[in-house]
């Protein structure tokens, strides 16, 4: 996996390592429940999907990723970090709440992180690790919920997400 991190962050043509790096949000009360995915590869085109069941919407698209996007991305992905990271998926939420996880894939290597999500910006002051822009409520993970060695890969992927939905 370092290997084909290392040749992303390049922005080597020879990159076809297949990286993906996959963001996934889901939670709300029934009648309020939200899912976002976007899956980002290292070529071809992003898919992203977005159903908001409170506002009435359901849509699905491809996008391509700007070449210098993924390059940044793969920078700011510190595959040791990532695998000093302590395993948290069997963490419990609570019930209805909004959870999101990031999955960086490469060859049969997986690294997921899993994390609470907010609806809304935190008070003035906290600052935030990551900032997807949906419409009526942006994703929000604060910084104080994400280990400190992840928040610049977690900062541009949100860059990287927002630029898919043209909600920057």
């Amino acid at each position: 996996m370092k290997t084909a991190v290392a040749r992303l962050a390049d922005g080597s043509a020879d990159a076809a390592d297949d990286v993906t790096v996959e963001l996934y949000a889901f939670g709300g009360c029934p009648g309020q429940r939200l899912e976002f995915r976007a899956f980002i590869p290292s070529r071809g085109e992003a898919e992203v999907s977005h159903v908001d069941e409170l506002e009435g919407v359901d849509e699905r698209f491809s996008a391509a990723v700007r070449p210098g996007d993924l390059a940044a991305l793969g920078r700011h992905l510190d595959v040791e970090n990532l695998l000093e990271l302590p395993p948290n998926a069997d963490e419990k939420y609570v019930p209805d709440s909004l959870v999101g996880s990031v999955a960086v894939t490469a060859g049969n290597a997986r690294i997921t992180l899993r994390f609470p999500l907010e609806d809304e910006d935190p008070p003035e002051g906290e600052e935030t690790a990551m900032r997807i822009n949906l419409g009526r409520a942006p994703l929000v993970l604060r910084a104080s919920m994400a280990p400190p060695n992840v928040r610049p890969a977690l900062a541009r992927l949100a860059a990287v997400v927002n630029r898919l939905t043209g909600r920057s």
